[in-house]
């Protein structure tokens, strides 16, 4: 009787520890799975934040360079336009009444001769 509980108590032993070792191997590969995963997800979707944030702030800074680029070459042509109309109106204005007085000084000068 002694040996059967001897061999009994031997076998449960070994079966349970054996069940025990089975269970924390699990446990401990499901939360290493677990962790890994969590971790390398974490670690792509900062990746991948990062470069979408890298790609929308180059595509503002271009974006930004783009218009005001453009805006200044705008402005420059409204700029030059503007004056040079000014310019010619202005001269086109003086040339008219520097004739108009060379011909009334003209006309008077050869009615008092």
């Amino acid at each position: 009787t002694t040996a059967v509980d001897a061999s009994t108590t031997s076998a449960i032993y070994s079966i349970t520890s054996s069940a025990f070792n089975i269970a924390t191997t699990s446990a401990l590969d499901s939360a290493t799975t677990s962790a890994i995963n969590s971790i390398t997800t974490s670690a792509i979707n900062s990746a991948t934040t990062s470069a979408a944030y890298d790609v929308s702030t180059s595509t503002a800074a271009h974006n930004y360079v783009t218009t005001s680029a453009a805006l200044d070459m705008a402005t420059t042509s409204a700029l030059d336009s503007a004056t040079t109309s000014a310019l010619d109106s202005a001269t086109s204005s003086l040339a008219h009444s520097a004739s108009t007085a060379l011909d009334h000084a003209t006309t008077s000068s050869l009615n008092s001769a």
